[in-house]
Formats: C-alpha cells, sequence, structure tokens
C-alpha cells in the first residue's frame, strides 16, 4: 500500500482507517485488524497509543474497495509497512464490517467516559467504560437503571432493556474495573456523571447490559 489515514472522525488521529493501494483508495475489514495493528497505526501517525479498535457504528461505513488483507503485527513496528500481510477474500468482507481506530493523541480519547459493550450484538454486552487511559469493566454494585439508560444513550442504542451481573471476564481486564457512578438520568454519557473510583477487580459480578 503506498498511504493510510484515519477518516471521518475527529480529528487525524481517530476515524475509519482508509488505505490506499495501487492508487485506489479502501477501507479495512475488522477480521483483518486488532490492537496491535491499530498500535503500529497510531504510531505511524504520531498519534500516540492505540486505545480502541472500533466497528462501523463509529465512524460510518467508507466506499470504494474492501481491503481484507490481515495486518499480522507484533504490536512494536514504527510503521505498517513493516507487519507481514497475508491475504484473504474480499468475499469475506463488507463495509458494515469497516474498521476505525481512536490512538490516545486522538481528543475522542481524552473523554472519561468512552463507552463499548463487549457482546455478540451491538447493543448489548459486558460494560466497559475508558477512564484514566484505560479500559475498565464495571462493577455490578451501586449501578442502577438510572446510569443503563445513559449508557444506552450515548451508543445510541435508544433505552435500557436490563443489566445484570456477569462473572466472564477476560483476563486482560482483570485488575481494571471502576464502580460508583452516579448519575441523574438526563446524561448524554457517563462522563457527565459524577466521578467513579478506579480499583483492582475483586469481585466476578462485572456489568453486562442490553439496550433497545
Amino acid at each position: 500500500y503506498t498511504d493510510i489515514l484515519l477518516i471521518n472522525g475527529s480529528d487525524s488521529c481517530s476515524g475509519r482507517v482508509e488505505r490506499q493501494y495501487f492508487s485506489k483508495w479502501g477501507t479495512v475489514c475488522d477480521a483483518s485488524w486488532d490492537m496491535r495493528a491499530a498500535s503500529v497505526l497510531c504510531r505511524q501517525l504520531n498519534c500516540g497509543i492505540a486505545v480502541s479498535v472500533v466497528g462501523s457504528d463509529w465512524f460510518g461505513e467508507g466506499s470504494g474497495e474492501t481491503w481484507a488483507d490481515v495486518f499480522d503485527c507484533d504490536g512494536n513496528e514504527t510503521k505498517l509497512s513493516e507487519c507481514s500481510i497475508s491475504s484473504w477474500s474480499r468475499a469475506e468482507c463488507s463495509h458494515r464490517q469497516d474498521v476505525g481506530v481512536i490512538c490516545s493523541n486522538s481528543s475522542l480519547a481524552l473523554h472519561d467516559g468512552l463507552v463499548r459493550l463487549s457482546g455478540e450484538r451491538q447493543c448489548e454486552g459486558e460494560v466497559e467504560v475508558f477512564i484514566h487511559q484505560v479500559w475498565r469493566r464495571v462493577l455490578l454494585d451501586s449501578w442502577s437503571l438510572t446510569e443503563s439508560s445513559v449508557v444506552c444513550r450515548q451508543l445510541d442504542c435508544g433505552s435500557v432493556l436490563n443489566f445484570y451481573g456477569s462473572s466472564s471476564s477476560s483476563p486482560e481486564h482483570s485488575h481494571e474495573c471502576v464502580t460508583g457512578f452516579q448519575c441523574s438520568g438526563s446524561e448524554a454519557h457517563l462522563g457527565n456523571c459524577s466521578s467513579p473510583q478506579t480499583l483492582n477487580c475483586s469481585s466476578t459480578q462485572q456489568l453486562s447490559i442490553t439496550c433497545l
């Protein structure tokens, strides 16, 4: 490829990944991308470290080609061209799977209270909140329908259906948790609620949520 950029974000350090290959611009498939590739891209763009890899619901669907080459990076490279690349069939991907990246130097990453759900569907799953430069799972204690409604609104997922405790937690989150959000219910995002408390995860009851 000859060039790669982040498009449609709040600044040049966040957005949909677009790369130029033989003078054609196209998007990158989320199945061929991970945090290691994102880390290299953020470094290449002088955008700090990778904060999050996100789906097309964040920065919209692109147009043109969909590049499905898998970037196999170890995460320490200075630019993506140093990573080995293996090709997939482009039939595997559509613009619904266009990947986006948020780097730490983006204004998006500076806002405590960035939220994502790690579930099978877009509007359900375990709640993760970005606080103090780290993604943290949310503990179930002190959480209510009020805070849930703010999360669903923030993610443009409508209203809350239910929330519940879940003991399934991935190893990389085993020491990073947060609790104590106090929202009035009218906030646009969790960052506007009263300051939460970060802590090591002693409880296995971590919050999952389903929005309508």
